[in-house]
């Protein structure tokens, strides 16, 4: 078996930000970031790179059972090249915060609607439970069972229009079981979020999207089933324009949808990169084995499914679970990432 040596760059820090206020008085308010964009030769460079890790840790023997690569301590850096989207690829360096968090405190929790929280460093968990609550170039550093907790209101009812705008979540500092984005009825955006030395990932259930995000989880415990973003059941999610790998054993997969508690209807997964060491790369929200078998309107569209662990993307297979052509669910555009080759639609 031939193996590379992984190395992430530095960091690169954004350029230093204008004065959130002068900003505003300007503008009228925050300027949305403008998403770089790179041409087909973007393409072929991810495609040229993805193809080079893949031979790095994959056996070179005829008929060998596959196994995937060992951990790495760090980060796997793409770089900014296009997706499949032509929108930039999420990389370490281009996700989290944009410049070095100015402010520490410990835990914080929002408390009254329209609150911003911005260059901060929260050591411990960070609360949102008011509506319009934005939370802005900062790093959690979680230590308990959760990191960042969307919950509902004291009166009752899930707040609304809650935004993670380049957020780091790094969860070095709390049990490997920990969770660091949870919220299990109320919705949420994450928009350039960067999440890390985690074991466990987003757990989500309606009306979340989740976009231009690097999530990389590389620690587990014994016993451990583990993915990237995952729902028990939920309606209304979007996954856009991301990097979703569950690296190292007890992941179940990158993407994990299961009819549990709730059908899982009407979930979008659009132009992901796509890596798991785990038994599948996705489950799709139609497993028999769970109390919602049937999931709904569930379309993987132009999603990139990477050779880095197994030939599959999973041990055996891309995707699981999922009942392609029923129910409005939708299979089109996928492809191996290495090659570009498209990934036939999966049995139902």
């Amino acid at each position: 078996m031939r193996r590379c040596a992984r190395t992430v760059p530095p960091r690169r820090r954004h350029p230093p930000r204008e004065r959130a206020g002068a900003r505003r008085e300007r503008a009228g308010g925050p300027a949305p970031r403008a998403v770089p964009r790179a041409g087909a030769r973007g393409v072929v460079a991810l495609v040229a790179l993805a193809a080079t890790l893949a031979a790095c840790t994959s056996s070179t023997d005829d008929g060998a059972s596959p196994s995937p690569a060992g951990a790495s301590s760090s980060a796997p850096e793409p770089g900014a090249e296009a997706s499949t989207s032509g929108t930039a690829v999420p990389s370490v360096s281009t996700t989290g915060p944009r410049s070095d968090p100015a402010r520490s405190t410990g835990p914080v929790a929002t408390d009254r609607a329209g609150q911003t929280i911005e260059g901060t460093t929260i050591t411990g968990r960070l609360t949102i439970s008011h509506d319009d609550a934005t939370v802005r170039d900062v790093t959690v550093r979680g230590t308990g069972t959760y990191m960042i907790y969307v919950q509902e209101k004291s009166g009752g009812g899930c707040p609304e229009n809650v935004r993670l705008e380049y957020v780091e979540v790094d969860g070095s500092g709390a049990p490997a079981d920990s969770i660091p984005i949870y919220s299990p009825e109320c919705g949420f955006t994450l928009d350039h979020g960067l999440v890390h030395h985690v074991g466990r990932g987003i757990r989500i259930a309606n009306d979340v999207v989740v976009e231009n995000s690097y999530i990389f989880l590389t620690r587990t415990w014994e016993g451990a089933h583990r993915s990237g973003v995952s729902t028990h059941g939920g309606e209304h999610i979007v996954l856009r324009n991301n990097v979703i790998i569950c690296e190292n054993v007890g992941c179940s997969a990158a993407i994990t949808m299961y009819g549990d508690h709730a059908p899982v209807d009407g979930v979008l997964v659009e132009h992901n990169v796509i890596a798991s060491t785990g038994s599948y790369c996705a489950y799709g929200g139609s497993v028999e084995s769970k109390s919602f078998p049937d999931g709904a309107d569930v379309r993987f569209i132009d999603n990139r499914f990477s050779t880095r662990y197994f030939p599959t993307c999973g041990r055996y297979g891309p995707v699981a679970g999922f009942a392609a052509g029923s129910r409005g669910n939708e299979w089109r555009g996928n492809v191996w990432q290495e090659t570009g080759e498209p990934i036939r639609e999966p049995a139902s």
